[in-house]
């Protein structure tokens, strides 16, 4: 075998370190670009590779990494949060991009192959020129607040996202409606889960985490902490090009803050909800047709139709379905209205329109909630914005709109008005304080405590054909009204008779009527230890009456053998 020469052995080993370096390059490179914490260029959500994950997790620069629902409700009260990787944070100024959601994008996924984590906010102003698209396994959150009661009017986020505001033209075809408008969306609707927005101040952005109630798969969800304002949608049907001028725009009625589809567990809580509503803006010269549709009608006061962010709902969850719901619905006819684990408490929620907290589910809780409403309020359209309104027209002015089994209602204060309707004597057919009804979602009733709340507005099982179980009890009722009924139960439909059981009215004190009826009778029925001023009790003849004061009770119905 022939020896090589020493400069020829001297090169061989030249060639292999060479080609050593260069193999330690890429391997580096690959590391750098998919599996290290430190900022690196954006790059989109369709592009992330499928390879083994980083041990690590995180940024460099990081953020707390606590989980503040332990921290606020006790160790293991909403366990199920605990499968939100709290501890992996990715603070969003250690990542690069040309614009912010470019910037958001690329620490996303830098969580997203890591398994999820919270992308971080630092106190600050953070302006994003488009909606935001969450996913699987990310939360994204603020810096915690000085004040971390958001009931507190010193509550203030000091992690501020700001999206777009909605500048109007009043000429030609109106300011495009792209231009704003913006939502915090999920990427799936309906799978994303363990995925949340936490201690931010957002404006100008609805959360809208929606999806098909009957088929999503989505859970683990936390909405804390967040302050929310100047949220709209316009309306579709507005402008009608037959008689409206193209600029015309009319603020979606079905818009809500923060919207919620999931099939287990959700926390709306510790939030503030139009608190500082700023772009509300007047439309002279807005066009109605008349009732008969026999005329249009022109407003020169811009005030009588103001595009306005506060008539919209509140909080929905699990209540919202384009083709609508079954009828006095139950789990096997409307399975989505009978959702586990939602919890929506300790909010405080102020609305102009519609319903501060729309919500279903099976053990569903509505705790300790401050809702506020203006009062004096007029209005000159119908709901769509089409037409001048009936004298019978109801704006949905409620506080909390219910349904499901096993729900518990408690703790609530709550304030609600009814609208003037134009310049007419006319009230608003509205103004339910805690309301379940057979229709729009409602379902029977099976297992309800309705305890401890305070409000202006009745509570109402208004003709449910099936009530069991229903305690409502210690809550502190008055009306502006005289001659109102502030409790009313009733399970008799416009269609037909019908029975209840266990339902307990006690130790309410209450400026207003009490009824409770149900045409075919059943057991259990009890209306008790109530202090009232000078209001009425009627009720069916199998419900016992025992110990009222201030009450006028009327003889009781008979009910159908």
């Amino acid at each position: 075998m022939r020896r090589l020469s020493r400069t020829s052995l001297f090169k061989y080993l030249v060639l292999f370190c060479l080609g050593l370096g260069i193999l330690l390059i890429l391997v580096g490179g690959i590391y750098w670009l998919f599996g290290s914490n430190s900022p690196k260029t954006s790059f989109q959500s369709s592009s992330v590779v499928s390879l083994t994950r980083s041990p690590n997790c995180g940024s460099k620069t990081g953020g707390p990494s606590d989980n503040p629902i332990s921290a606020k409700y006790r160790e293991n009260s909403y366990p199920w949060t605990n499968n939100i990787k709290w501890g992996c944070v990715y603070n969003i100024k250690d990542f690069a991009g040309n614009n912010l959601v470019e910037q958001f994008n690329s620490a996303m996924n830098a969580a997203v192959f890591n398994g999820g984590g919270v992308i971080y906010f630092p106190a600050g102003i953070y302006e994003f020129p488009d909606s935001i698209f969450l996913k699987n396994g990310v939360l994204i959150r603020g810096e915690t607040p000085a004040v971390t009661d958001a009931k507190s009017d010193k509550y203030a986020p000091a992690s501020k996202l700001v999206f777009p505001k909605y500048e109007p033209t009043f000429s030609g075809n109106g300011t495009d409606n792209t231009t704003a408008f913006k939502k915090i969306f999920t990427s799936d609707a309906e799978s994303d889960s363990n995925i949340g927005v936490v201690n931010l101040d957002i404006n100008r952005a609805g959360i809208n985490f929606g999806g098909n109630v009957d088929t999503v798969k989505k859970q683990n969800i936390v909405i804390f902490g967040v302050r929310n304002n100047n949220v709209a949608d316009p309306a579709n049907q507005v402008p009608d090009s037959s008689f409206q001028e193209a600029w015309m725009r009319y603020s979606d009625r079905f818009t809500a803050n923060i919207k919620i589809s999931a099939l287990a567990n959700v926390l709306v809580a510790n939030n503030r909800v139009n608190d500082t509503i700023t772009d509300n803006y007047d439309q002279p010269g807005y066009k109605v047709q008349s009732l008969d549709k026999k005329e249009v009608i022109t407003y020169a006061e811009g005030n009588k139709v103001p595009f306005d962010y506060g008539n919209h709902y509140g909080i929905v969850v699990n209540r919202s379905k384009p083709q609508g719901f079954a009828l006095a619905a139950n789990p096997k006819n409307e399975l989505g209205l009978f959702r586990k684990g939602v919890v929506i408490r300790d909010n405080w929620v102020f609305h102009k329109m519609r319903v501060a907290i729309h919500a279903a589910g099976d053990g569903l809780i509505i705790k300790d909630n401050l809702i506020l409403d203006r009062t004096n309020k007029q209005w000159w359209t119908d709901p769509t914005g089409i037409r001048q309104p009936r004298g019978a027209v109801t704006f949905e002015n409620r506080a909390i709109d219910w349904s499901g089994w096993n729900v518990k209602i408690e703790g609530n204060n709550y304030q609600v008005y009814r609208h003037r309707v134009m310049d007419t004597p006319y009230l608003s057919v509205d103004g339910e304080g805690i309301l379940i009804q057979e229709c729009c979602g409602g379902t029977t009733v099976n297992g309800a405590q309705i305890v401890n709340n305070q409000g202006n507005g009745y509570i109402g099982i208004y003709k449910v054909p099936e009530i069991k179980n229903v305690t409502i009890e210690g809550n502190k009722l008055s009306s502006p009204e005289v001659d109102k009924y502030i409790i009313y139960v009733v399970a008799d439909t416009n269609n037909a008779p019908h029975s209840m059981a266990g339902v307990l009215i006690d130790s309410n004190q209450l400026s207003g009527n009490i009824v409770a009826r149900s045409s075919l009778g059943g057991t259990g029925n009890i209306i008790k230890n109530n202090v009232g001023t000078n209001g009425t009790i009627e009720y069916s003849c199998n419900v016992t009456v025992d110990n009222n004061s201030r009450f006028i009770v009327k003889p009781c119905s008979p009910v159908k053998q």
